[in-house]
Parts: structure tokens; C-alpha cells; sequence
């Protein structure tokens, strides 16, 4: 007779868990007034970015004449928004062959801070969040000037659903999918960066980022 694992009778639960409404209630949050950014913008400093990114972030370093591929412009809708936060944390980590890049000697939480410091290039309104596949989260827009149209984009749209009601936009991990990834990538954690955004595509700007942390909280 075939053995079922503990880590498959955990799947099974939770898909059961999730298919008949039994999640974890929803987690309500709001944008700080002026995000905590020191820490990040210590690391990007001291650790030398600036100079080949820019103090401004604008890829204008005094070593970035030299570079090629030239250093990224965190400035840029269209730079920034190719990029997956899981992209980022692994390029900070690991390096990126070929390029200036270089791998960084940093834990997951100052990674976590220099991404942080590095989007509010683009918006003051960042904040990360931490959550359980299980667990929806709940954003007040109260502080985001939205201002009419806007767009919710998501740079793992397979991992999270979006919806906005009532001034807040509900965050809802796919529960089935980031299951599969946690197993295929033998991994307790996915970073999800999901962005408001605004304007014509020559010209967007943002708006909000939310930094999705997703754990499997099921797991040992």
C-alpha cells in the first residue's frame, strides 16, 4: 500500500480548507504616513548602489558610464515594472552574470529593506505585508490619492487575486498555486508585488505598491 506523505495530507486539508470557505479571516491594513525607510536607505547608501544607480535612483552614478548594460533607473515605470520582486531579491542576492551586478553579503530582511527603499523612487506609498497562504489581506486606500481611473497590476498574477470595494483593495492568495510553487520550488515563501497604477502606458505613473510576503504556514 502506498504511503501519503504529511506534506500532501497538509495540501489535500488546506485545498479542502479553502474550497469549502474554511480560511483564516481577512487581515486589515493601511499605508504608514511616511514609510520606515532608514534601514533600506542606510543598506543602498554604505553598501555602495549609489554608485553606479544614483543617490536618486536614476541609474546616473559616477560609474555608471562605465557599465554595460547600463545600471537600472529605478525612476522608470517601464524599467521597474518588468521586474518581479522575486527578481529583484535574487538579482540583490545573487548578482546578475554579465553586468555590473554585484552578489550582496545581506540578510532576507535588509534585502526586504533596500527593495522597500528602492520602489519609493517610484511612490511614498509602500507597504509590506506579510501574510499566510491562507489569509486574505485587506488595504485601505484611505491615505493613496486614487483620484478616478486606476489599474491594479501584479507581478505574479497566478498568486493573487484583487478587487476593490468601499475604498479597499482585497489581497487574496491563490491558495492552489502557491501550494504547487512552495512544493516544485521547495520553498516556504513567495515575495508578490502588487502596484496601483495610472495614466497611458508612455506616461504611468504609481500610485501604491504593496509588497506581498506569502508564507505556507502549514508547513514545519
Amino acid at each position: 500500500m502506498k504511503k501519503i506523505s504529511i506534506q500532501n495530507v497538509v495540501y489535500f486539508l488546506g485545498l479542502f480548507l479553502v474550497l469549502t470557505g474554511f480560511t483564516s479571516s481577512k487581515t486589515k491594513n493601511s499605508f504608514p504616513e511616511s514609510p520606515p525607510l532608514k534601514e533600506g536607505q542606510l543598506i543602498f547608501e554604505e553598501m555602495g548602489c549609489v554608485m553606479c544607480h544614483g543617490y536618486q535612483g536614476m541609474g546616473d552614478g559616477f560609474l555608471a558610464d562605465g557599465l554595460n548594460p547600463k545600471p537600472r533607473n529605478f525612476t522608470s515605470y517601464k524599467e521597474m515594472n518588468r521586474i518581479p520582486y522575486q527578481s529583484m531579491y535574487a538579482a540583490i542576492k545573487e548578482g546578475i552574470p554579465s553586468s555590473g551586478m554585484p552578489a550582496f553579503n545581506l540578510s532576507d530582511k535588509q534585502i526586504d529593506d533596500v527593495i522597500a527603499y528602492v520602489k519609493t523612487f517610484l511612490t511614498e506609498n509602500y507597504m509590506t505585508v506579510n501574510t499566510c497562504v491562507d489569509t486574505p489581506q485587506v488595504i485601505s486606500l484611505d491615505n493613496v490619492e486614487v483620484g478616478g481611473h486606476f489599474e491594479i497590476e501584479s507581478d505574479k498574477e497566478n498568486f493573487v487575486t484583487t478587487s476593490v470595494k468601499a475604498g479597499e483593495l482585497t489581497l487574496t492568495p491563490n491558495f492552489i498555486n502557491l501550494l504547487k510553487t512552495f512544493k516544485k520550488e521547495n520553498t516556504g515563501l513567495v515575495r508578490v508585488h502588487v502596484s496601483l497604477t495610472k495614466g497611458e502606458e508612455d506616461n504611468k505613473q504609481y500610485l501604491a505598491i504593496i509588497a506581498l510576503r506569502i508564507k505556507d504556514c502549514f508547513k514545519n
